[in-house]
């Protein structure tokens, strides 16, 4: 009888699953406050890109110190590129890269990491590309993102 009575009750429950529920695909979301999931984020985040692309391309360009000045910034993704004009008169491209990446690069890393908190928390990336003003050749290129902060053991 309870065996009976077991089958019973899952045909029932079978056939009012069938009646009524439709099974929607898995789709994987990750709760951040109760309510956004990763494509949210993603284009919550693609917005900020956006908006800090315009906010700051409205003040260029920007003299940064004697030799440098920010010429253009830009996005590709949640990836935020600043463009920067080095005027280093005759050095040549080949001196300023060496510069660049023995001296400058780590100077970079860190100020970006430290100044870019908010982006790099929000897992936007963020780049840096210096050009020779006489050239416009690119001579020094610096990529973060919050994963490469920790590795170089700069706290964001």
């Amino acid at each position: 009888m309870k065996l009976l009575l077991f089958f019973s009750t899952l045909l029932l429950s079978t056939s009012i699953l069938n009646a009524n529920t439709t099974v929607k695909p898995f789709q994987r979301t990750i709760q951040v406050n109760g309510d956004l999931n990763i494509d949210k984020m993603r284009a919550q985040n693609l917005n900020v890109v956006k908006k800090a692309v315009e906010g700051i391309g409205e003040t260029l360009p920007q003299k940064v110190d004697t030799y440098t000045q920010m010429i253009s910034i830009d996005s590709n993704g949640t990836e935020l590129i600043y463009t920067f004009e080095v005027d280093a008169g005759s050095k040549s491209d080949e001196a300023l890269k060496k510069d660049g990446h023995t001296r400058m690069a780590p100077a970079i890393r860190k100020g970006i990491c430290t100044n870019s908190k908010r982006f790099l928390q929000s897992d936007i990336t963020i780049t840096y590309r210096y050009l020779n003003k006489a050239t416009q050749n690119e001579i020094l290129k610096v990529t973060m993102n919050k994963i490469q902060c920790n590795k170089f053991g700069i706290k964001n």
